[in-house]
């Protein structure tokens, strides 16, 4: 996330001295927007973390074991310029975080330490997302353009569990906290259809996958949703997404993976020009 955003300022000035040719654009696509919104997402999280002594952990839903509600509102963010009529850079990004505090039911063994019944614990999940695509738009009649990307795809995860626990039978406070982040190729599928100038359907599909190195895994991402302009450069748009995220982890200290499902609405405002 914070690599896109570094990038960002370079990517506005190449589009601002991207050579526009103001020949007809297809009325479905913008020449540089900028949509700024919030994503109610409906998460389901289940991790398992081994131990680096062989001690093979629990598996446990972030929801049900530690209490962390279901809905949770997340910020996110897209940007994108078209250079010439039909070929643009996309750039997506969103950060998910959230935390609770509960008293277990259940033992939960977490990298080689263990927590008992009635232990009461903190659990939190931080997770990054951000894209960069080059798209390519094809033209289908007046209203309607296909479109494809590829490009890369940025994901960082991080878990932490603390409070009362055993470690090599000793009772005593524990706060554990894994991270793992990697980039990996990315395919995207667009369509756009413009019933005016300021009103629109779209639907995306993308994908990311990695299937080599100490993290590998991959992020499935669907969304459909509608966009209205009431005036010239500023319009609200409301979309729905789903997500299916699924990351492996082996390295020298602990293996461990992660599934973390995503659905839910979106509102936001966008400018164009």
């Amino acid at each position: 996330m914070k690599t896109t955003l570094r990038c960002l300022p370079a990517l506005l000035i190449a589009a601002l001295a991207a050579p526009l040719v103001h020949a007809e654009k297809p009325m479905a696509l913008d020449r540089i927007y900028l949509s700024v919104g919030a994503y109610q997402a409906d998460s389901d999280a289940d991790a398992r973390i081994d131990g680096a002594n062989g001690l093979i952990g629990s598996d446990v839903n972030f929801e049900d074991d530690f209490g962390l509600t279901k809905n949770r509102g997340v910020g996110r963010a897209r940007f994108g310029f078209l250079v010439g009529d039909s070929q643009g850079i996309e750039v997506d990004g969103y950060r998910f975080h959230r935390s609770a505090s509960e008293t277990l039911d259940r033992t939960i063994n977490y990298d080689g330490s263990t927590f008992n019944v009635n232990a009461q614990v903190r659990g939190s999940l931080d997770m990054d997302f951000a894209s960069v695509a080059w798209r390519w738009w094809i033209p289908a009649g007046e209203h309607d353009v296909w479109g494809v990307g590829l490009g890369g795809g940025f994901y960082r995860v991080a878990g932490e569990l603390s409070g009362q626990g055993s470690l090599n039978g000793n009772t005593q406070p524990l706060n554990l906290r894994e991270s793992a982040s990697a980039w990996a190729p990315l395919v995207e599928l667009g369509w756009r259809h413009a019933f005016s100038e300021n009103a629109r359907l779209y639907a995306d599909i993308s994908g990311v996958r990695k299937n080599s190195g100490s993290l590998t895994g991959h992020i499935y991402n669907l969304s459909a949703g509608f966009e209205y302009f009431p005036w010239q450069h500023l319009g609200f748009g409301a979309e729905y997404g789903w997500q299916r995220i699924k990351i492996e982890a082996e390295k020298r200290d602990f293996d461990g993976e992660l599934n973390v499902r995503l659905s839910g609405p979106s509102v936001f405002i966008k400018t164009r020009y």
